[in-house]
């Protein structure tokens, strides 16, 4: 998919989305499972929905919430959100009840979501091998793209390369950890694993294999993160895409509320471009060095 086209209308019709399970992970930290089938059929790693969080005619907190989507079951017809609770919005839906803990008897509950949105990665070539780069929620994308790399008929070596400030905030590592891919996590306070910036982690690993072939890089995390993993791959000359995090008031580009200095080809100049619908994954190429100017 095109990294310069916005979705097709009939992508973004909302529609609720009913609740599964709503289950705490870490400090914090949660997998809310949902269930609405065109949703979890469409999905791509690096799609997100767009969550309302408020009921009825409350409309507090007003905008949609962007979420990524953490993986999907086309069978069932569910698909997958992992969030921290932050804010207003995430503390609503941090309170949704767990049908399967809840023993209230009483139907689940319904979130009015509207998605898949954005674009997603570009799958890598023969003989490629996989480095996954990421932190904090932006781990979300890149499990997603993990199971579907999985997938293919003749899967690549995959590294995966996690970064928090501390060992308690590696959430979500245990997913990775029981897929058939290579782990590595590094800290800022040296507490678990690699002590340091993950970018460091994931350069030392690359420049270990860097005779065993050409390497493709999938990126998605904080600010300061994505802006080192495109300035290490833009140096070193490495295929990369990041997937970019930023606050989205539509959600499928009326508003230009998430723009960043962004070119359309390695050789134009930089322009306003949205990431929520020309985006949100992006060729490191294609990004200014400060990512959001």
């Amino acid at each position: 998919m095109s990294t310069s086209d916005c979705q097709p209308v009939e992508y973004i019709t909302p529609a609720e989305s009913e609740v599964v399970y709503n289950r705490r992970i870490g400090p914090g930290w949660y997998v809310l499972r949902l269930r609405e089938e065109s949703i979890s059929r469409r999905s791509e790693p690096g799609m997100f929905v767009q969550v309302l969080c408020s009921e009825g005619e409350a409309f507090d907190p007003f905008l949609r919430r962007p979420f990524s989507v953490y993986s999907t079951d086309e069978e069932n017809g569910t698909y997958d959100i992992l969030y921290t609770t932050v804010g207003r919005g995430t503390r609503w839906m941090a309170a949704l009840p767990d049908p399967e803990t809840s023993g209230s008897g009483e139907p689940p509950a319904r979130v009015d979501v509207l998605g898949p949105l954005g674009n997603t990665f570009t799958m890598p070539g023969k003989d490629e091998s996989v480095y996954l780069v990421g932190g904090g929620v932006g781990v979300a994308p890149l499990y997603f793209l993990a199971l579907r790399l999985l997938e293919l008929p003749d899967p690549p070596d995959i590294h995966f390369c996690m970064g928090a400030r501390t060992g308690k905030f590696l959430q979500g590592i245990e997913d990775f950890r029981q897929l058939p891919i290579h782990t590595h996590v590094a800290t800022n306070d040296g507490s678990e694993g690699f002590h340091g910036f993950v970018t460091d982690l994931f350069l030392d690993l690359w420049k270990e294999g860097e005779g065993a072939g050409k390497a493709r890089v999938y990126g998605c995390g904080p600010q300061g993160m994505n802006e080192s993993l495109r300035n290490l791959s833009v140096d070193n000359d490495l295929t990369c895409e990041i997937c970019l995090e930023s606050i989205m008031a539509c959600g499928f580009g009326i508003c230009f509320g998430c723009v960043a200095p962004i070119r359309k080809d390695p050789a134009s100049d930089f322009i306003n471009r949205r990431i929520c619908c020309e985006g949100p994954v992006f060729d490191s190429n294609l990004l200014c060095p400060g990512i959001d100017g």
